[in-house]
């Protein structure tokens, strides 16, 4: 799948809560002692054909998240992925007017 295959597709998401190792524990976490995955995490990598828990192993190993549970595993709707394409969109018209992240304070 190409570039642009990939981004009109409706992308496989995964979330999950893991243990929080801050210390003092975070003000945002909504069930004590843990952190939650908020809207999620998208896969890149087929991760969805493993299955929830696979999928979300490998997502935590990759963000060094310890102890996950409440794991969930969905795919975008087309209403989520035709605002993702809509934001692409527009960061990249910011892009083409020299607009973007990498502005520092200049904004």
């Amino acid at each position: 799948m190409n570039r642009e295959e990939q981004l009109n597709s409706r992308r496989w998401k995964i979330s999950y809560t893991y243990r929080c190792t801050c210390d003092p524990e975070c003000y945002w976490t909504k069930v004590p002692g843990r952190h939650s995955g908020g809207s999620g995490t998208f896969l890149n990598n087929g991760e969805e054909a493993l299955g929830a828990e696979a999928a979300a192993a490998i997502v935590a190993d990759q963000f060094r998240h310890v102890d996950i549970a409440d794991i969930r595993m969905w795919q975008e709707s087309a209403e989520e992925r035709d605002a993702r394409l809509a934001l692409h969109r527009s960061q990249e018209a910011d892009e083409k007017r020299g607009v973007h992240w990498a502005m520092g304070g200049a904004n």
